[in-house]
């Protein structure tokens, strides 16, 4: 009786198959086991793929809604800036621009009226 090395599976099939000996045959395993795989990765791929579209998205829409923000904090700061400037010159007023400034705000604001002076009042609202 002769020793020899055994062979590999796949040797062993291709030895068998290439004698023509009637032995043992050997079964490969299902490749089912690996199309999972496949699948569970190209799931997984798609997932994340919608996952960051999604993501993407929402920033976008909270950039939108950041900038809108801004822009009435903007206009919010102009129109502050505007009446600083203006209490500022207010505030730099002297003799006779005192005097026709706060007149003017008695007269507007508090209903006052100069001697002499009629206040007409349009009913009609026209």
């Amino acid at each position: 009786m002769k020793l020899r090395k055994p062979k590999t599976k796949k040797a062993a099939a291709t030895a068998d198959a290439s004698s023509g000996q009637d032995g043992p045959k050997v079964i490969e395993k299902p490749k089912k086991k690996r199309k999972l795989r496949y699948i569970l990765l190209y799931l997984a791929a798609i997932g994340f793929v919608f996952y960051a579209i999604i993501t993407i998205i929402n920033q976008n829409v909270k950039i939108a809604e950041k900038k809108a923000e801004l822009s009435e904090i903007q206009q919010h700061i102009n129109v502050v800036e505007i009446e600083s400037n203006y209490l500022e010159r207010v505030r730099n007023f002297k003799g006779t621009e005192l005097a026709d400034y706060m007149e003017k705000k008695a007269k507007e604001d508090l209903g006052y009226v100069s001697d002499g002076e009629r206040i007409f009042i349009n009913v009609a609202g026209d």
